[in-house]
């Protein structure tokens, strides 16, 4: 399903909306990600019913689910917990919204490339994304490359869930673009998996999450790679704001890059 993806901008959501319309995309919100939104329950109220009172159909949006500082393979009983339970708050509110699916990040340390480390944190992620994925069947999952300098454990999760049929892999390409392996690498790697895609564009030091197009991401490397491997992946344009999503949206469509023919 190659569907396009925007962020709603809520304080500008009726332009939000004419550029969905105009681009028949989908929404990922990025409203629910942060700690300090997750515990207040009346704010968290608040903007639920915010999004389910526009007039659109919700079926296919996703949701930017609960990153910071989330380490659901941490060997600390406390932090795992905490972990978990952002987790499932993240997937509450997706279930609350009737959305597709909610994204996660890896997390992974990025520089400590210690095998048991990296063993341990498949294994952990493994058993809990196992049990997240029975838990909601109904929902998406899918696992984001943060700032990961190498694609195999990654690809390896991916492989590893096979047989949940509703987690699947998110590839980053702005974050590939920051990591020490070259972005063909990544998805020749990765491809079999991938359900979900960030874009957006940086200058290969500092996530910018700026307009496609204009960073030194190499965007014909992705599109070749993307059309050969015939991926079949939604993609979100992600970029919070309105003019940046506008010019990356026209660059995608004028170059004919994926997910646009």
């Amino acid at each position: 399903m190659n569907t396009i993806e925007i962020i709603p901008i809520k304080n500008r959501i009726e332009e939000s909306l004419q550029l969905a319309d105009d681009y028949n995309a989908c929404f990922e919100y990025n409203d629910f990600f942060s700690p300090a939104v997750l515990d207040q329950p009346a704010l968290l109220d608040s903007l639920t019913d915010f999004y389910q009172s526009l007039p659109r159909d919700r079926s296919n949006d996703t949701l930017h689910g609960a990153f910071l500082d989330v380490t659901v393979h941490s060997s600390d009983t406390l932090i795992r917990q905490a972990s978990e339970k952002r987790i499932c708050q993240s997937m509450e509110i997706a279930a609350k919204l009737n959305i597709r699916g909610v994204v996660f990040h890896t997390n992974l340390l990025a520089t400590f490339q210690n095998r048991e480390y990296l063993d341990n944190w498949l294994i952990c992620n493994r058993e809990f994304f196992k049990r997240l994925s029975d838990q909601y069947p109904n929902l998406q999952i899918y696992m984001e490359n943060m700032f990961d300098l190498y694609p195999l454990t990654y690809a390896a999760f991916g492989k590893a869930m096979q047989d949940c049929p509703n987690i699947s892999l998110c590839f980053d390409i702005a974050h590939a673009h920051l990591s020490m392996t070259p972005v063909s690498e990544w998805i020749d790697i990765s491809y079999p998996y991938i359900g979900h895609i960030h874009l957006n564009d940086n200058d290969g030091i500092h996530d910018l999450h700026d307009s496609i197009g204009l960073g030194t991401v190499n965007w014909d490397i992705y599109n070749t790679w993307m059309k050969k491997y015939k991926v079949q992946a939604s993609v979100l344009v992600e970029i919070g704001s309105i003019e940046k999503q506008q010019i990356s949206l026209a660059y995608l469509k004028e170059h004919h890059i994926f997910p646009f023919e």
